[in-house]
């Protein structure tokens, strides 16, 4: 047996260990503060036009839906509404996350905006997606 490998046969397993966690580390992502933020920052009672200006603050690519599309939309695909509507628009957005760590990933946030008929907000719900490649 040559005398190289021998020295690190007893090794391999610490260093195949080491490259996995080296390997998850640079595929894991921090978590995206902006789901929270965002929480706070769309406070019940905001105006429609208040919350479309602080979407496009945030770079959010979104539409606005009215009651009828936002039901028609949980009546056919409940998956993608996570709020149901409340007497007026719902809206849609994702802002799309900056690439990090090694291999790229990148953590988008989606939401759902819901109003009432007097326009005012309800009821908002914000969710990390996380892309690792």
């Amino acid at each position: 047996m040559p005398i190289l490998p021998a020295l690190f046969a007893h090794r391999l397993p610490v260093l195949c260990g080491l490259a996995c966690g080296l390997l998850l580390s640079a595929c894991s992502l921090a978590p995206n503060p902006l789901p929270e933020q965002m929480n706070g920052e769309f406070a019940p009672g905001m105006s429609l036009d208040e919350a479309s200006q602080r979407l496009k603050a945030h770079g959010t690519t979104f539409s606005v839906k009215t009651e009828a599309e936002c039901m028609a939309l949980v009546e056919r695909s409940p998956n993608v509404s996570q709020l149901r509507p409340r007497g007026g628009a719902c809206v849609f957005g994702k802002i799309l996350g900056k690439p990090e760590g090694l291999l790229g990933g990148h953590s988008d946030v989606i939401l759902q905006l819901v109003f009432d008929g007097s326009g005012k907000l309800v009821d908002a719900h914000f969710e990390e997606i996380r892309q690792l490649f």
